[in-house]
């Protein structure tokens, strides 16, 4: 008997607690609710947007303002190679009411947002991407996400690109003929890191490697040939005053210690890999890396040539009818490179100018003896200096993945 009499005293103890805490818990969100005309507590937001000591009324108003200046100052920009497209903020949906019914008072709630598909679709199409190469779903979420902080972003498509087309390949490559000195510092590999530029002349230095400017000169115009038809921004370049032999016409980059430097930026999210090996008597320089979205065709107007001038000078040593050439002289050139961008679906997108090198005439220089009535000294004929063009020849520009073409490649002596 008296085991049942605890059992009942425990549950009648037990009850009267339960009531009085339940009555307690009522009576203080009664009078919440009185005071505050059902506000939200402090601390409550939802995405940015503060809406503490706000009613449902007040805080939707608060958070449609917010939004409405967000579409009217924002953007949400998307680029790839150096290429952009903005996104109008009229694709975003912002679903407020939603928004607020999930919001749990003295806590952060996400703001619901939604962009249209087909029209982000389209703003990624119109940057030449295609879907194949861009996961768009993720391109959507991260897009949602940015838009729900109602911040702005520039986001860059190749974080995005699917893992499959990431695969490393051999996208260009040039050679040039070989020396002792190029021989030497062969094989090499360098890696060109995003967002960094590189200098020919600082990569020779941190290498400990001293080199002849003629072999710097070979090394760089291999590299800039390999590295021209990309996105790559040339920061640095120049020229020799006659072409050096077994440079390509259009492809020379001169390179002098403490004078000329070959410079370039890589502009991209991923590091490229340039290889440099000798085989026979020559050097290849093949950049190496993923794909890019676009494709670069090298191109080269017909080249102009100029005629040298005939230089006489008279000498006392030689006989009256004697002729001997000091100096052969070699045809000037002009040399315009230029750059045309397609798309995956291989849609010119635009041409890009390069570079325009001149190369004037080297003057062919000739002795001859003295005749009756002539002094020693020199005598320039009238020169004929007007420009004469040969048309390049033209391939067929798509041939092999990111194939080059780079026009008449002749050398005229």
């Amino acid at each position: 008997m008296r085991q049942i009499a605890s059992l009942k005293l425990f549950f009648t103890l037990l009850l009267t607690v339960s009531y009085l805490l339940a009555s307690t818990k009522v009576a203080t969100w009664a009078y919440e609710s009185f005071v505050s005309g059902d506000t939200f507590a402090k601390g409550t937001s939802i995405g940015p947007v503060d809406i503490s000591n706000r009613s449902y009324e007040e805080a939707y108003e608060r958070i449609n303002q917010k939004v409405n200046e967000w579409k009217k100052t924002t953007q949400i920009t998307l680029e790839i190679e150096e290429k952009k497209s903005t996104i109008p903020t009229n694709m975003f949906t912002f679903h407020i009411e939603e928004s607020i019914k999930r919001a749990e008072s003295g806590k952060s709630t996400p703001l619901l947002v939604s962009v249209d598909g087909q029209a982000l679709q389209d703003v990624i199409s119109s940057l030449g991407v295609s879907s194949d190469w861009i996961d768009v779903e993720k391109v959507r979420a991260q897009v949602e996400q940015t838009a729900a902080l109602l911040t702005s972003a520039q986001l860059s498509l190749s974080q995005y690109i699917r893992e499959e087309m990431q695969k490393e390949t051999i996208l260009s490559q040039a050679i040039v003929p070989s020396s002792e000195e190029l021989r030497a510092m062969t094989p090499t590999t360098i890696v060109i890191e995003p967002k960094q530029v590189f200098s020919v002349s600082d990569f020779f230095k941190q290498q400990g490697i001293n080199l002849s400017k003629e072999a710097m000169t070979l090394f760089a115009s291999a590299l800039y040939e390999a590295v021209v038809p990309t996105n790559f921004e040339i920061v640095e370049r120049h020229t020799s005053p006659v072409l050096p032999n077994g440079i390509k016409a259009g492809f020379e980059a001169a390179v002098e210690r403490n004078k000329k430097d070959f410079i370039f930026f890589n502009p991209n999210d991923q590091p490229y890999t340039v290889e440099c090996e000798t085989e026979g008597g020559q050097m290849k320089v093949a950049l190496i890396g993923m794909p890019f979205i676009y494709q670069y065709v090298l191109k080269t107007d017909p080249i102009e040539y100029y005629d040298p001038k005939t230089i006489v000078q008279y000498s006392a040593l030689l006989k009256p009818n004697e002729k001997r050439i000091k100096e052969e002289g070699k045809k000037g050139m002009l040399i315009r490179l230029y750059k045309e961008v397609y798309d995956r679906n291989r849609t010119m997108i635009e041409t890009v100018p390069v570079s325009e090198d001149f190369y004037p005439p080297v003057h062919h220089v000739e002795l001859r003896g003295l005749q009756a009535g002539v002094s020693n000294g020199t005598e320039t004929p009238t020169p004929n200096e007007s420009p004469s063009t040969q048309l390049p020849q033209q391939d067929d520009i798509w041939g092999n993945e990111n194939e080059q073409i780079k026009g008449n490649e002749d050398e005229t002596s």
